[in-house]
């Protein structure tokens, strides 16, 4: 009877652990496809920049830009 007790504890703790690897799993293969879609929206942008010939104005922002802050909004947002 021990021996079943004992094979059943660690048959859950198995299935626990599967179950967690599987959280992961889908956690880091959505986390891979945010990336993979923030990379094509950041080569958009890019080409965006290059296309309206705004490269000076963006080199300019991102040198002089600073974080403001308002109550109203959850997180801070770059101005100049």
């Amino acid at each position: 009877m021990a021996k079943n007790n004992k094979v059943i504890k660690e048959q859950n703790v198995y299935q626990n652990l599967l179950e967690r690897y599987e959280e992961m799993n889908d956690f880091l293969l959505n986390l891979i496809e945010d990336e993979k879609c923030a990379r094509e929206e950041l080569r958009y942008l890019n080409d965006f920049v290059h296309y309206k010939k705004l490269d000076e104005e963006f080199r300019y922002f991102r040198e002089h830009a600073h974080e403001e802050y308002e109550p109203d909004l959850p997180f801070p947002y770059l101005t100049l």
